[in-house]
């Protein structure tokens, strides 16, 4: 399986450890699938030509990742502040500012990159990335197309105008029961989406694959940190499917496993930088 993972990258600061970790969804899926097994992936983004950003890339090609479709941007890499609870559960807890690479420079595609692009068997994106409808529309027509709604970038009218386009939906409980999300999926799954996934955390997680409603178990571990597990949870899900001849439920309890293993570390896949490494980063 090809995976290429396009838009969003940031840097988490844990900041009671002192420590700068590689991050955003699509930076994290990519590394994360060539963990899983994924013959090749590869990120198309714009990092920040800053000592993070050039770390950011340096963890990225350490780790098997294409990178020849990177936009390196002069200017200050964007940083999420971090705290974790008891049970390793993280909080959001504020950030570095709109002054940075990431929001001022958006992403823009040329016709090389969609060439690239149909040599992968699956693009993943996230809501987040701002990537225009057009583009993706135009990405989806050269490979199937995987979308990360998290938990807070789904409404019924985003999903209904996507649908015609994507192969894959994945969605974060945010703490909703099974009940609570089978309608939503049931929704998206009738606009048209093949394969809709929520993942619930220590609740497993459920879909709906081919008109049918499926669960599937957690493996619950002592968490250490537990950023990161959902994008953990896409990549092997994605990797297997394609392994697996598309069956859903046994590529969601390989991504179970596998999102459970991303929870005994710091980050989303490691690689630290020290806080005092990363330059004038935290500066608003």
């Amino acid at each position: 399986m090809k995976l290429l993972s396009l838009g969003d990258n940031v840097f988490d600061a844990y900041l009671f450890r002192g420590e700068l970790y590689p991050g955003g969804n699509a930076a994290n899926v990519s590394v994360l699938a060539r963990r899983a097994g994924a013959e090749e992936t590869a990120y198309a983004g714009v990092p920040a030509d800053d000592p993070a950003g050039r770390h950011f890339k340096a963890a990225l090609e350490a780790e098997g990742v294409d990178t020849s479709r990177l936009r390196m941007a002069v200017g200050k890499s964007a940083c999420n502040y971090i705290t974790l609870d008891d049970n390793g559960d993280r909080t959001f807890s504020g950030n570095n500012g709109r002054e940075t690479v990431q929001s001022l420079f958006a992403l823009r595609l040329t016709p090389e990159d969609f060439r690239y692009a149909a040599g992968f068997d699956v693009l993943h994106t996230s809501i987040h990335s701002g990537t225009d409808f057009a583009v993706l529309g135009g990405l989806a027509r050269r490979t199937d197309l995987s979308m990360d709604f998290s938990n807070d970038g789904f409404t019924h009218d985003n999903v209904a105008a996507l649908a015609p386009i994507l192969r894959f939906a994945f969605f974060s409980s945010g703490g909703r029961s099974v009940e609570e999300v089978r309608p939503f999926a049931e929704f998206a799954a009738g606009c048209g989406i093949p394969q809709v996934v929520f993942t619930m955390g220590i609740r497993g997680a459920c879909g709906v694959s081919g008109g049918s409603f499926w669960q599937a178990p957690a493996y619950p571990v002592q968490a250490v940190d537990a950023l990161g597990a959902g994008d953990a949870f896409i990549a092997a899900f994605l990797t297997d499917f394609y392994e697996n001849g598309g069956s859903a439920p046994a590529a969601a309890d390989r991504a179970a496993h596998f999102a459970a293993d991303c929870c005994l570390h710091y980050g989303a896949f490691g690689h630290p930088l020290p806080l005092e490494q990363g330059g004038a980063l935290l500066e608003v």
